[in-house]
């Protein structure tokens, strides 16, 4: 008899769903594009994807000779960002509406791993009327979809804007024409650096997720927004008799930022200051503060950077226009650094970049161009992590794109 009542209970869930499934049928829909590349650099620069992805130009290094050995001319050409995608949608459950999404491109979780399947994003929402909740990988809170730069470059604005992705819990509340945003963040593919190398470690030994909120403003042709982000990382290293230190190192970052959208113009503009911004691709990182060996004690530091950036667009029927520019300013370290620094662009004070370009859209068909100016400003750290005495190189990027989207 208890083996009935068991039987029945676990049937009823099925039953259940199968009743549900009579009534709605999920939609399945396929999306994407496949988009060809050519480019052309000026000079080498900090990159990825063999190229593909650059952050600057590189330093100023000299041979014997006295020739800049960076100062040499690049091309490629890629078709590994091409993207597919997957949704499926229009089954209620819990009252609310479903939807799942999947999607991946080709340009691999490492540059050894070019042209091998990535996954971008992969997340289950349930939308209420008031409020929804998202469940898996997507964009870093930093980056709000509706203003990510809608540019040719793989950067998208890196280093002057977030570029990040990872698994989260994101609930979203509808109060008339705001939105408030919470997440709880996990890194996944951009990740935090310190002692070990480049690792989620730190992060996942530091217990708590990242954390954010936000407050999205929309009216009529105007979106606005703030929000502030928390984490904390949790460095463990070793003294030489073999005693462990470690120091919880918690960071803040605040954004603001504003769209126009009206009639067939397109203006963005967002500004960023944040703490060890490494796993943005930004700027920023951390360092030792002071070390105790005697009594086994360690102290790091946060360095921190600023950036603001903004793109104009404006349509001419199939052709449209438009140009990006960013800059982004290393400022630091607000204690004074007596050890190793864990961080990106430590040697760097500032990088700017303008890059006008155009899109030419017949049908679902378009041929795209871009000119990227990217400038960064070298010279020396002085011990509180500022960069003096510096000096200005520039790669010029020469972009042409040939994308079909479905």
């Amino acid at each position: 008899m208890r083996f009935k009542f068991i039987l029945i209970a676990l049937l009823i869930p099925v039953f259940i769903w199968a009743q549900e499934g009579e009534k709605e049928k999920a939609k399945i829909s396929l999306s994407g594009f496949v988009k060809a590349d050519y480019i052309f650099d000026s000079r080498q620069n900090i990159e990825g994807r063999e190229g593909f992805y650059i952050a600057y130009p590189k330093p100023k290094v000299y041979d014997a000779n006295g020739i800049d050995i960076n100062n040499h001319p690049s091309s490629n050409q890629y078709g590994m960002t091409s993207r597919l995608g997957f949704k499926t949608d229009g089954i209620t459950v819990l009252n609310a509406k479903s939807m799942a999404y999947i999607e991946g491109d080709f340009t691999g979780p490492s540059n050894a791993h070019n042209n091998t399947l990535r996954l971008r994003h992969a997340y289950i929402k349930l939308d209420w009327k008031s409020n929804s909740l998202l469940v898996g990988q997507y964009w870093h809170p930093n980056d709000v979809p509706e203003m990510i730069p809608k540019i040719l470059s793989l950067n998208t604005g890196a280093p002057m804007h977030s570029f990040s992705r990872g698994p989260q819990i994101r609930f979203t509340q509808n109060m008339g024409p705001i939105k408030w945003i919470a997440v709880a963040y996990a890194q996944r593919d951009f990740t935090s650096t310190g002692p070990q190398g480049v690792s989620s470690k730190y992060l996942r030994e530091g217990i708590v997720p990242d954390l954010s909120l936000q407050a999205h403003w929309t009216h009529k042709s105007v979106f606005a927004g703030v929000g502030v982000n928390y984490k904390r990382l949790h460095f463990r290293s070793m003294t030489l008799d073999n005693q462990l230190m470690t120091d919880d190192v918690p960071a803040l970052s605040a954004l603001a930022f504003i769209k126009v959208k009206h009639k067939k113009w397109d203006i963005r503009l967002q500004g960023v200051w944040g703490e060890n911004l490494y796993d943005h691709l930004m700027l920023g990182g951390t360092a030792i503060a002071s070390v105790d060996s005697l009594n086994a004690q360690i102290e790091y530091s946060n360095m921190t950077a600023i950036s603001a950036w903004s793109t104009i667009y404006y349509q001419f029927g199939k052709l449209k226009v438009g140009v990006f520019g960013g800059i982004a300013k290393n400022q630091g370290s607000p204690k004074e650094i007596t050890g190793p620094v864990y961080a990106r662009g430590t040697d760097i004070d500032y990088v700017y970049r303008v890059s006008p370009q155009w899109y030419y859209t017949v049908k679902n068909l378009t041929i795209a161009n871009e000119w990227e100016y990217t400038v960064a400003a070298y010279g020396t750290p002085d011990s509180y992590g500022k960069v003096n005495d510096t000096y200005e190189v520039g790669n010029l990027r020469f972009t042409l794109s040939l994308i079909y989207a479905f």
